[in-house]
C-alpha cells in the first residue's frame, strides 16, 4: 500500500450503515470527523478509499474502531498497523526514542530490533502481533525486490 492509497480493506457499506445507525447525515458526520461532506459521500459510495487519517476520524466520530470500517484482510505489515491506528512514523519514533528513518527501515524489514516489546508498545499491539507484522513487512519487501526487472550484467564494451 503506498502512502497515498486508502486503507487496505475499507468498507463503504459499513460506513453507510454505521452513519445511518447513528442517525447522522453526511454533513453531520463530516462535521464531527472534521472532513468535508463530499469526502463522506465519496467514501460511502466507494468512489474513493479514505486515507488512514480520515478513516480514523470517521471511526472516532461514529464511536467505532478503525477495524470496524477497514477490517484486515490478511496479516498486516507494521506500516499498515501504524496506518490503521492513524499514526505516523514520527509518532512511533517519538514513543521509542529513535529517528523516523529508523522506523521506516524497521517497517520495511531492512532492520530488526533488539527490544520488540518496546516497539510493540509504541504500535499499541502485543509483541507477538508486532513480530508477525514485522515479518510480513520483510516478506513484502522481499517480494517487491524479486519482482523488480533483472539488470543486465553488461558492463563491458562491445
Amino acid at each position: 500500500m503506498s502512502p497515498t492509497s486508502g486503507m487496505p480493506s475499507f468498507r463503504a457499506d459499513v460506513l453507510l450503515k454505521q452513519r445511518q445507525l447513528a442517525g447522522l447525515s453526511c454533513e453531520q458526520l463530516a462535521m464531527l470527523a472534521g472532513i468535508s461532506p463530499e469526502t463522506v459521500r465519496r467514501a460511502e459510495k466507494g468512489k474513493s478509499k479514505p486515507s488512514a487519517r480520515v478513516t480514523k476520524a470517521l471511526a472516532d466520530a461514529l464511536g467505532r474502531k478503525v477495524e470496524d470500517l477497514a477490517p484486515p484482510t490478511a496479516q498486516l505489515t507494521l506500516k499498515q498497523l501504524r496506518q490503521t491506528a492513524g499514526g505516523t512514523q514520527k509518532d512511533v519514533a517519538a514513543r521509542i526514542g529513535v529517528s523516523t528513518q529508523m522506523v521506516s527501515r524497521v517497517e520495511n524489514g531492512v532492520y530488526g530490533v533488539k527490544e520488540p516489546g518496546r516497539w510493540a508498545a509504541a504500535y499499541g499491539v502485543s509483541t507477538t502481533r508486532w513480530t508477525e507484522a514485522w515479518a510480513a513487512g520483510r516478506e513484502d519487501r522481499r517480494r517487491r525486490i524479486r519482482a523488480q526487472p533483472k539488470k543486465s550484467g553488461g558492463g563491458g564494451t562491445t
